[in-house]
């Protein structure tokens, strides 16, 4: 085997890469696909038919049971063996066994992994129950974790790890994954900033921000293989999942190289387990609320207002007061209207419903488990009975996934798995920002609902379509979003040539396909007025009539992977071995890319490695490596070695150790260097481009000669590499009370080096023109924090289980290097600061009066005049006037929350649970918009909607403004809507996430229906919130808020047959 640029044991699985394999893809994925499909729909038959039980020997019997744990529950997978030979069985999904028996002297040996073995004579008995009691020294050292290509015995771990059951994150109604895990991991920061179907995943980060040019995303692993398509884990049926699993640290994340640096998520779904086919459906129907919608003034209020502007820079008012009056009473809706544009283009309420049904089972030779889910969830715009088409937001989402396990021999197994999503999402003609920023534009009275002869009202520049024909008038658009995911992975047991030795190898193939159907058209819009003395109406028309066009846009990505290694796992004494070397390639390619440069495959290849030892579970040392690389680099240095080293002590498992309190005490620690090649930029940016089309030099006694000529568009930069983590972890596990208490924390700390820049230091005489200065790794940050998780669980005598947990995370960065030139005054450097910090004013409150203005520094840098009720700022150079000189760094924490946390408490009880769960985020800065699209008249009298808050909370020109927020109201003012501290927020909230009552009816009352278990439930999301932002939600993104986030009232249904 030969692994260099040509890696050329994927040849078996791609065929010889030259220009790309497309049609080497094709050979491939035909026969595979083909056998795929053929194991799918053969293996879960063959399975429910193979379960029949041979004819026993005359001389012998049969004996059947039921094997349970401490709490009566069935164990299945629980091994029954004739004590005394190799002959045995297992027990199936509901725990029930039968094994022929030779004569009744035997005695059968029961067993369960981290249990105690059991020996019973059979004697006369025919049928036996058998209750098998927990070894919890036995399960601590046998709980297995997930790590980066494999597995590890949870308690040999040194890295940092969280995972959280599938149960957990199944308590959260919700189309999107990223939505049910926030706060419910230590490390794991999210943010969800939008409720639109189709489009309301949250943001995730691990461990916070350290990337300022690059993506901080992390590493994506499902069912082993990265897969990042289009974020295609967001859209995964939750209820498929198996386990949730981050790693974090260097020591878990070594392994997966370049691509490491941000931490990783892994994965993996349900599989298939022995016995009878267990069928699971659950349905559930939610009532969908949008929170945080902005309430306004209404049209009355605005006119005074808009009085109010006018005076306070001297003009004459607009409105008289009989013209005001008809604001108020509504004498005259078309001419003086007042409409509140959220009433008419949004919904109170909408609705969302999720149904799903799952098939497990098989034998010892073949294991299935097929999933099937149902997503519907609607928006929340209103629509156009007119209309032939719908106009308002809406997700139909179908998952399909099914895996199949085939064992073939002793020694060789296959595993075989299949994903597709089909989403079909709609959409007005007009996207949700626009939308939403012409609520924000219109006030009430800028025109009515429709004009007297039933036209749309329009007017001038962001007002030529009124915010419902925006909604309703102006097309629709409809996306098909295709995901087909799959790999077929092999494992052969190689005991025989040395104990504990294994071999894997794994494809995958997934494909991606988005398509839009996109029609548009433009409604005729009219401003109304009439003559008030002869009462003649007039219509002026502002935007022209366009029918309804049609254009669609298609985009394809394909990823094929191969993978293959070996496995080794030994004990010899005390002293325990592991070791992993894998190897593998990964090629990305944008099929419908709009340039050669951007069709081109994206690959990467390289080798993976892992040495694990314990001396009796009690000191702990790995070395782990990824050795990587991508050809977006160049010859030469495009390749990589990322190594990490960890070691633990379990000091409870030494002699001297009392365990009566403390049942476990870890103490681990590791440092690694981990990289992320996703740097952001284009593609190959060691080389230089060229502009073709440039202007030429001019020739010609008469200088008419322009033959056209060529210039550099960007010189490339041939050392540019990727980003490199240097991590560092310390951290320590602890159980007390037999597991009742857990407690595990962790502090790291993080410098990522060699971020890409662009370079600012090279000064404009060095000749490079405008938009080709190179890029380069100039870029240093620093990330240091703690996280922590604690749990108490226990079950009392009565059967009263309960359980607390909470997540803890505390993430600082700073900028260490940004290559900005030197800073005129050092209060500007933006080094030392969080990613993402701005520079603005200081504001230091309200201009009182004329006297206040007179004695202050001069601000007229900013605006020609200053008058009372505008905002003052401070002279931080105290030169005695305001300029942008005296913009500051403003902010502490940067955009993202530097402090992410949950806690939650369940209880169960004689049938009855519940389950409730809050999430919060503290040290953010938030900023409402600065400039024209944020504020009332900020660009000119009578433009833009005003929040009450806004309009409660206003300087007043000569009123008590004690407790005033915001400046006072006058047209077009650049002092009053620029970048300052005026607008800054806390971005702390406390949220109640998730609350969850069911009720599991008795089994004595569903088994006459032939069902194993049915639960009821009520649900509700996001429930209530604390904040200080208060007018919209605090994890939007800065600005006046976007499609809201939803509060869902639901309730369901789960069964199991």
């Amino acid at each position: 085997m030969q692994f260099s640029t040509g890696f050329r044991f994927t040849d078996l699985f791609f065929g010889k890469i030259r220009g790309g394999y497309i049609s080497s893809a094709a050979r491939f994925i035909t026969p595979y696909a083909s056998v795929m499909l053929l194991f799918f729909y053969i293996a879960p038959a063959a399975a429910m038919a193979a379960g029949h039980t041979p004819p026993a020997d005359a001389r012998s019997f049969v004996v059947s049971g039921l094997v349970t744990n401490e709490k009566d529950e069935a164990l299945p997978g629980a091994s029954v063996r004739i004590k005394g030979t190799s002959k045995g069985v297992t027990t199936d999904a509901n725990g029930k066994f039968m094994i022929e028996v030779q004569r009744e002297e035997d005695s059968l040996v029961f067993s369960f992994l981290s249990y105690y073995s059991t020996t019973i004579k059979v004697g006369g008995q025919r049928n036996i129950t058998v209750r098998l009691m927990p070894d919890e020294e036995s399960q601590k050292l046998n709980e297995i974790q997930i790590v980066g290509y494999g597995t590890q015995k949870k308690i040999a771990n040194v890295g940092a790890v969280s995972s959280v059951s599938a149960r957990e994150i199944q308590k959260y109604s919700t189309p999107s994954l990223t939505n049910a895990i926030g706060g419910k991991l230590a490390g794991i920061i999210t943010r969800q900033t939008s409720g639109e179907p189709g489009y309301d995943a949250a943001k995730v980060f691990i461990r916070g921000l350290v990337s300022q040019s690059g993506t901080n995303k992390p590493l994506i692993i499902v069912d082993g293989v990265e897969r990042e398509l289009q974020d295609y884990w967001t859209t995964m049926n939750i209820q498929e999942i198996e386990s949730f699993t981050v790693l974090k640290d260097a020591a878990s994340t070594a392994v997966y190289g370049n691509r490491g640096a941000n931490g990783v998520i892994m994965i993996t779904t349900r599989r298939g387990v022995v016995g009878k086919p267990n069928i699971t459906f659950r349905t559930e129907a939610a009532m969908v609320v949008p929170m945080r919608i902005e309430d306004n003034i209404d049209g009355y209020e605005y006119a005074l207002l808009h009085n109010e502007a006018l005076e306070n820079v001297g003009e004459a008012p607009k409105f008289s007061a009989e013209e005001i009056q008809k604001y108020k009473d509504g004498s005259d809706p078309y001419m003086y209207p007042n409409v509140n544009w959220y009433d008419v283009v949004l919904k109170k309420r909408t609705r969302q419903m999720m149904n799903n049904l799952g098939v497990s089972g098989g034998t010892e030779t073949v294991k299935y488990y097929l999933n099937l889910g149902y997503t519907i969830q609607e928006g929340i715009y209103n629509e156009d009975p007119a209309n032939t088409y719908k106009t308002n937001a809406a997700l139909k989402r179908y998952n399909f996934r099914s895996n199949v396990d085939v064992k073939l021999s002793k020694r060789f197994s296959l595993a075989l798995g299949l994903s597709g999503i089909i989403s079909n999402t709609n959409f007005p003609g007009t996207d949700a920002g626009r939308i939403l920023m012409g609520l924000k534009l219109t006030a009430p009275n800028t025109y009515p609902v429709k004009n007297p002869n039933g036209s749309q009202p329009g007017a001038f520049g962001d007002l030529l379509l009124n915010p419902y024909a925006l909604t309703t008038q102006t097309g629709y658009t409809k996306q098909f979003y295709n995901t087909l995911v799959s790999n077929l992975s092999a494992k052969w047991d190689l005991s025989y040539v040395t104990p504990g030795l294994s071999a894997r190898g794994l494809v995958a193939f997934d494909v991606v396909d988005i398509t839009q159907n996109i029609r548009r058209k433009t409604p005729a819009t009219y401003s109304y007025s009439k003559d008030p003395v002869t009462g003649a109406e007039t219509y002026k028309q502002w935007a022209t009539e366009s029918p309804l066009g049609f254009y669609n846009l298609n985009e394809t990505y394909r990823t094929m992977y191969a993978q293959a290694g070996i496995d080794y796992d030994r004990s010899f004494g005390n002293h325990h071995v592991t070791g992993m070397l894998t190897g593998e390639r990964r090629e990305f390619t944008n099929v419908n890319a709009g340039n050669s440069i951007a069709n081109l495959p994206e690959r990467r290849q390289g080798l993976i490695s892992r040495l694990t030892y314990n001396y009796d579970y009690r000191y702990l040392l790995q070395l782990s490596a990824g050795y990587n690389g991508s050809e977006n680099f160049p010859k030469g240095k495009r390749y990589g070695l990322f190594p990490a080293i960890g070691a633990g002590w379990i000091i409870s498992n030494e002699a001297f150790w009392n365990k009566n309190t403390f049942s476990l005490l870890k103490l681990r620690g590791n440092y690694g260097i981990v990289g992320n090649d996703r740097i952001g930029g284009a593609r190959f940016l060691y080389l230089s481009t060229y502009n073709k089309s440039a202007t030429g030099y001019v020739f010609g006694r008469d200088q008419n000669v322009n033959p056209g000529g060529k210039s550099e568009a960007r010189i490339g930069n041939p050392d540019v590499t990727w980003e490199t983590a240097y991590k560092t972890d310390l951290g320590f596990d602890l159980e007390m009370f037999n597991g009742k208490f857990t407690l595990s924390s962790t502090v790291f700390h993080e410098r990522r080096e060699g971020q890409l820049l662009e370079r600012r230091t090279i000064p404009i005489y060095a000749g490079y023109p405008g938009g080709t200065v190179p890029f380069g790794n100039v870029g240093v940050t620093e990330n240091k924090g703690i996280e922590a998780n604690i749990q108490v669980r226990n079950t009392t005598k009565s059967g009263f289980y309960y359980s607390f947990t909470v997540n803890f995370t505390y993430a600082k960065n700073k900028i260490i290097e940004n290559d900005a030139p030197p800073a005129l005054y050092p209060y500007q450097d933006l080094r030392g600061y969080p990613i993402g910090s701005n520079l603005g004013y200081k504001a230091l409150g309200f201009f009182q009066d004329q006297e206040d203005i007179d004695k202050s520094p001069s601000q007229t840098a900013l605006q020609a005049i200053i008058r009372p009720g505008d905002i003052k700022y401070e002279d931080i150079n105290q030169d005695g006037k305001i300029t942008s000189a005296d913009r500051t760094v403003i902010g502490t924490y940067g955009s993202e929350p530097q402090i992410m946390y949950g806690f939650g408490a369940t209880a169960a009880w004689k049938g009855f649970d519940a389950t409730i769960f809050f999430t919060g985020a503290a040290n953010r800065d938030f900023f409402f918009t600065q400039g024209w699209t944020a504020w009332a008249f900020s660009a000119q009298a009578g433009y833009y909607n005003v929040m009450q808050q806004v309009y409660d909370k206003r300087f007043i020109v000569g009123g008590n403004n004690e407790h005033a927020e915001f400046p006072a109201v006058r047209a077009a003012s650049k002092n009053n809507y620029t970048g300052s501290t005026l607008w800054q927020r806390s971005g702390d909230y406390l949220r109640i996430k998730n609350a969850e009552i069911g009720y599991t009816i008795p089994v004595n009352l569903t088994k006459k229906a032939t069902l194993k278990s049915i639960r009821v439930f009520i649900q509700g999301t996001n429930l209530a919130t604390w904040d200080k932002i208060k007018v919209i939600d605090p994890e939007s993104d800065f600005g006046t808020g976007g499609y809201p986030i939803p509060r869902n009232y639901n309730f369901g249904l789960e069964a199991n047959f």
